[in-house]
């Protein structure tokens, strides 16, 4: 018994080897550091880290995507090498993010065109009589009762209560669709047919009096309303004059579909909506590199394919290139198509475009980083050089894979001919190579919501083209996880720490906390309740990105107090609803299990 009692000990040891006595406390760090005062703000900010406890500090900073452009002030990053150099001298461990393949503003400035873009497949124009330009010919055949002019027709098939027409207020004829005070869901909808692979255009105009709640619009396959090809938001809180709105989509492979208007959950005060309308676009944020083509061809012989330069003009969109910062709506008027003297497109002549565009994310207006085409590599490469001289040697890198709301669209990642998940994958492995090379030596994080079932790691995950599951098979052990699942925390903490049958590998993780939930002191104690008994949790992070600094003591008191809990917790593990047994305890326990039968056969006595 005593040496069963001895192996036991030693199961818990197993569990408890990777847990450090006090935890990594880290926190985010918003700078921008433009003059003297923002530097002395930062360093100030650091000091009362230290002062708290913390350990590690994660920038936020823009020049960390600019600092490898020519167009980026030197002085920048001279203050942000000071501003490094003084928490690094103050014993914070520093954390730099590179290459944000979510969201990817920032870094496109590089080059707009670096973008991921969906592609439109057969988009219909026709020569003008003149014969010196292109025509988009509309083959969306319109909203019914777009003004709600015709009472209730064509939009109530929700059947929600909070819905009803008002023949008092309108944008534009006698009546508009109103939410008033609604308890629950309040959506208009109309059932529509698109043609596959096209751009559109939706336009609508809102008015509101002493709004709150949660507005938007989205466009759902009929077939699945998992496939989202709109989902976005109608500012409406508070009380707005009639305020229009414009949003592009792609049908991506719909050929039918519903659009919703109005309130998800319930509502306080008053929301009008008036003049839906959607039309087929194109050309709005069209890319042009080598992953995305554009192809001009006849309609009746899609073999002739026209020249670009020869038979039409070359095709852009100004604003891609007028701009390092092109996305800054969700729609505007595309530019013409003109032909030049001596093109062979003759008046009346119909011809089809197929191209790639950039789809900016509504609400944010967040693009997305194409993950294979060799400029965004190349980039990458210049990039993680230019962060090496401003990073002390040692200290560790953020791969900045969050969010990635669009993927596998372009035809540089098409032409793997990999799922999604397996993309990411692919893009994971030869960031890890760059950065091997690179900062040899350094510590690797990466955010957890794209490698995690619990939360973006999923089939029709906003839209991204193809199944996101998977993603996680490859990601090294030596990779540590910023957890920021909160909502799913205790399943998701237990999913990298290798708990579940589909994924063994055992990771380090951060907790990523706060969230600018108010009280810093409770977060950080519900998420190491969260964290009970699952193995290899290494600390928390203070996590804002509103720069509310304000709980930053209250989280790091609570995650230090409460840390002992954690470690005690490791003695005693229990199982977790959704989650298997850690590995490490099965294999302890077996042996256990052996050394009491072998002991209880007599073999073991001496």
């Amino acid at each position: 018994m005593r040496r069963l009692v001895i192996v036991l000990f030693l199961a818990v040891r197993v569990l408890c080897a990777d847990a450090p006595a006090a935890p990594e406390l880290w926190y985010w760090h918003h700078s921008y550091l433009a003059n003297e005062k923002a530097v002395a703000s930062s360093e100030a900010l650091i000091d009362r880290a230290i002062a708290a406890g913390y350990t590690g500090v994660a920038f936020w900073d823009s020049s960390f995507s600019f600092m490898s452009d020519s167009f980026w002030p030197a002085e920048n990053v001279a203050r942000l090498r000071k501003v490094i150099d003084y928490a690094a001298s103050k014993g914070l461990q520093i954390m730099a993010p590179v290459a944000p393949f979510g969201f990817a503003n920032d870094a496109l400035q590089a080059n707009p065109n670096l973008a991921e873009a969906q592609r439109i497949i057969g988009a219909h124009f026709q020569v003008d009589p003149a014969g010196r330009r292109l025509r988009l010919i509309n083959s969306f055949r319109g909203l019914s009762n777009p003004g709600f002019e015709s009472g209730d027709a064509d939009w109530f098939s929700t059947h929600d209560t909070g819905i009803a027409i008002d023949t008092a207020i309108a944008h534009s004829g006698h009546a508009s669709g109103v939410i008033r005070s609604a308890r629950g869901n309040a959506r208009f909808r109309q059932e529509m047919a698109v043609t596959p692979w096209r751009q559109y255009h939706l336009r609508l105009f809102f008015k509101s009096e002493s709004f709150r709640g949660l507005a938007q619009l989205g466009v759902l396959d009929e077939g699945s309303a998992a496939k989202e090809r709109l989902n976005a938001p109608i500012p409406a809180s508070g009380t707005h004059d009639w305020t229009q709105l414009d949003f592009t989509f792609n049908s991506q492979d719909s050929t039918r579909a519903w659009l919703y208007a109005g309130v998800w959950g319930g509502n306080s005060g008053t929301l009008w909506l008036d003049d839906i309308q959607i039309e087929e676009t194109a050309l709005v944020y069209v890319a042009r590199r080598d992953g995305t083509p554009v192809r001009l061809y006849d309609t009746r012989t899609p073999q002739t394919v026209f020249r670009e330069g020869v038979d039409y003009d070359t095709i852009t969109d100004p604003r891609m290139t007028s701009t390092r910062t092109p996305f800054t709506d969700l729609y505007h008027e595309p530019a013409p198509i003109t032909l030049p003297a001596g093109t062979s497109l003759r008046p009346g002549q119909t011809v089809a475009i197929d191209f790639y565009a950039v789809f900016p994310i509504p609400g944010l207006v967040q693009v997305a980083m194409c993950l294979t085409d060799r400029g965004v590599l190349e980039w990458q490469r210049r990039n993680a050089e230019a962060v090496r001289e401003v990073l002390p040697r040692g200290h560790a890198i953020l791969m900045q894979y969050d969010e990635i709301r669009q993927m596998n669209s372009c035809a540089s990642c098409r032409a793997k001919r990999l799922s999604a998940g397996e993309l990411l994958d692919w893009s994971l492995g030869e960031s890890i190579r760059t950065y091997d090379t690179v900062f040899p030596g350094a510590k690797l994080y990466v955010w957890s919501d794209m490698f995690d079932p619990y939360h973006n790691a999923r089939d029709h995950y906003y839209y991204v083209e193809g199944d996101l599951t998977g993603s996680w098979e490859k990601v090294p052990a030596n990779v540590t996880i910023l957890n920021w699942n909160l909502d799913h925390l205790q399943e998701s903490l237990a999913w990298f720490a290798g708990q579940d049958p589909r994924q063994r590998v055992a990771h380090s993780q951060i907790i990523a906390g706060y969230y600018d939930k108010g009280d810093g002191g409770r977060a950080a104690r519900t998420e190491l309740a969260e964290a009970a008994g699952i193995r290899g949790i290494a600390g928390l992070m203070y996590t804002t990105w509103s720069d509310d600094y304000s709980q930053m003591e209250s989280f790091a008191v609570a995650a230090k107090a409460g840390w002992r809990a954690y470690l005690t917790s490791l003695s005693r593990p229990t199982l977790v609803a959704s989650r298997a047994l850690p590995a490490a305890l099965l294999a302890a326990l077996g042996a256990a299990i052996a050394a009491f039968v072998w002991m209880r056969s007599g073999r073991g006595a001496r």
